[in-house]
């Protein structure tokens, strides 16, 4: 029996997750590799590494963008003349192949306790024998040694010659508040990887429940303390910044408080907020953006 990547072994075997923060979501930035020779899209994982041994490499950075220079085109190979099939994948998470007994295992992901609604993106597809590109989102909290997913969405991607929308809705299992969001893009469907379908992608963004986050944006780093805190909380920042602002939002996405942030200290009081998790989006127009969160006793 043929052996193949899908979707059922990514969602099976995530394991040693420390989320990290990874933009780069319209493939601008591309980091080359040689012995074996390949290109990777940065902070981005892809089978490359692994199917460049036989040699095949089953993502490239391709000029037919939808917008800035560069896309990512994924395409499903042969590999070891026919006995395997992999496909052009794209994932948030370190991809890893045991070569030996074809074990995966699957970590990290990008930091956000934001409830993301939507994951959406342009597309290109030519599937081969109808076969049909998917898109897999999913977002967990660690719990000790435990995972707890709390919300995934998946969609099957056909056919289309010019540059098209797609959108993936995340459907939540329970009502806790997660930690970490992954995706995976693949240029073949689960049940079959068809050879020669081929699929670009550009343009990626979420939609949150505090609204759309662009990938691409850098991102800040915030200390928040005391956290828990009783009645005020104090976020630092290394630089000062004229036109930052910080936002704060309960777990729905209502915005609780919108508050200047121009120095590298701001105390901020929680009197009037609700007691409970509270959620705070920190945004510069030059500098980037964080997000993060603060318990209120």
């Amino acid at each position: 029996m043929k052996k193949i990547f899908t979707i059922f072994f990514i969602f099976c075997l995530v394991s040693a997750i420390n989320a990290q923060t990874l933009p780069n979501a319209s493939f601008e930035n591309w980091q080359e590799f040689s012995f074996p020779s390949y290109m990777q899209p940065e902070f981005w994982s892809t089978p490359n590494p692994f199917t460049s041994l036989a040699p095949v490499v089953v993502v490239t950075r391709s000029e037919e963008a939808y917008s800035g220079t560069y896309s990512a085109r994924l395409e499903t190979k042969d590999l070891a003349g026919g006995m395997f099939q992999a496909p052009g994948l794209l994932t948030l998470a370190t991809f890893n192949v045991n070569l030996s007994t074809f074990e995966y295992s699957f970590g990290n992901g990008l930091p956000l306790q934001e409830k993301v609604l939507s994951f959406t993106g342009m597309y290109r597809y030519e599937g081969a024998q109808d076969d049909s590109a998917s898109v897999a989102i999913y977002c967990y909290k660690k719990d000790g040694d435990a995972y707890d997913t709390i919300g995934m969405g998946h969609a099957f991607l056909h056919d289309a010659t010019d540059w098209t929308l797609f959108e993936v809705n995340m459907n939540y299992l329970n009502d806790h508040q997660p930690d970490t969001f992954n995706v995976i893009i693949m240029s073949s469907g689960i049940a079959s990887l068809n050879p020669g379908s081929v699929m670009f992608v550009d343009s990626l963004s979420i939609n949150t429940n505090v609204g759309v986050i662009d990938l691409d944006m850098p991102q800040l780093v915030v200390n928040c303390y005391p956290n828990p805190a009783n009645d005020q909380v104090t976020l630092e920042v290394a630089l000062p910044s004229a036109d930052r602002v910080v936002f704060f939002y309960d777990l729905l996405g209502k915005e609780l408080g919108k508050i200047a942030f121009p120095s590298t200290n701001l105390q901020v009081s929680l009197g009037e907020y609700p007691s409970g998790t509270i959620l705070y989006r920190v945004v510069d127009p030059k500098k980037g953006m964080a997000t993060g969160s603060v318990v209120k006793n």
